[in-house]
C-alpha cells in the first residue's frame, strides 16, 4: 500500500461518513492565538522588569552635581514650554531636586530659578555625550504634562536638537506613556 492509497482511504472514510481525524492533527487558529498571547505577556513582563531595574531619570543621586543642575534646569525649561508652570510640574521638579547631590545653598537658588528658566540654547550647549542627551530628553519628558500638544511639540523639537535616534525617542516615549 502506498502513501497515495492511505490518503485516498482517509479521504474516503471521512467523505463516506467515517470518523474525522482527531482534533489535535488539524491546524486551527488556537495555536496562533496562544503564540500571540504568549508573546504579549512576555513583552509586558520584560517592559515592567526594565522599569523596575532602571531608576527613573529624575532620580539624580548618581549624577554629578553639575549635570544634575543642568537636568533640573532642563525640567524647568520643559515645564515652561506650554507657557506656564503648573503645580504638578513644579512638584516633579522639586522631587528631582531633592534626590540630587547639589549643595543646599545651590538648591535654594535652583528652586528660585524654576520660576524663570534658563535659555534652552545655553542648556543644550552643555550636553556633550549621547548619554547626557538621552537623560536630558528623559527628564524633560518626565517633567511635562503629556496630554498637552505644545509640550509634545517641544519634546519633538528637543529630540531633534539633541540628535537622538528615533528608536530611542520611541522607547522613552513609551516608557513615560507619551501619546503618539
Amino acid at each position: 500500500m502506498t502513501s497515495a492509497d492511505t490518503v485516498e482511504e482517509e479521504q474516503g472514510r471521512v467523505a463516506g461518513g467515517g470518523t474525522p481525524p482527531p482534533l489535535g492533527s488539524r491546524l486551527g487558529h488556537m495555536p496562533v492565538l496562544h503564540a500571540v498571547l504568549a508573546r504579549k505577556i512576555l513583552d509586558s513582563h520584560l517592559r515592567n522588569r526594565n522599569q523596575l531595574l532602571d531608576p527613573p531619570p529624575s532620580d539624580l543621586r548618581a549624577v554629578p552635581a553639575a549635570e544634575a543642575r543642568r537636568l533640573i534646569q532642563a525640567m524647568a525649561a520643559a515645564a515652561h514650554a506650554d507657557g506656564g508652570l503648573d503645580a504638578m510640574e513644579k512638584n516633579r521638579i522639586r522631587a528631582a531636586l531633592s534626590t540630587s547631590t547639589i549643595a543646599a545653598e545651590e538648591r535654594r537658588s535652583l528652586e528660585q530659578s524654576i520660576e524663570d528658566p534658563v535659555c534652552l540654547e545655553s542648556l543644550l550647549r552643555g550636553v556633550s555625550t549621547p548619554q547626557e542627551a538621552s537623560r536630558f530628553y528623559a527628564v524633560s519628558l518626565a517633567a511635562v504634562e503629556k496630554g498637552n500638544a505644545l509640550n509634545r511639540a517641544y519634546l519633538r523639537y528637543l529630540a531633534l536638537r539633541l540628535g537622538l535616534p528615533s528608536d530611542l525617542v520611541v522607547r522613552l516615549n513609551r516608557r513615560f506613556n507619551m501619546p503618539v
